[in-house]
């Protein structure tokens, strides 16, 4: 669940896991995935615009 919150780059929705999970495997997954996400997203967006011009 915290790759999936993390793909979303959804705060609230790791905030409702870790309510519900007793260790803190949520949070290490969402902080691994989080970023690198961003990343695509800039990078994405850089190369849809190259595409359109």
């Amino acid at each position: 669940m915290g790759m999936l919150s993390g793909g979303m780059c959804n705060p609230m929705a790791l905030a409702f896991v870790n309510s519900t999970s007793p260790n803190d495997k949520v949070s290490v997954s969402y902080t691994t995935v989080y970023p690198l996400t961003m990343f695509i997203r800039v990078i994405l967006a850089q190369i849809l615009i190259l595409i359109a011009v």
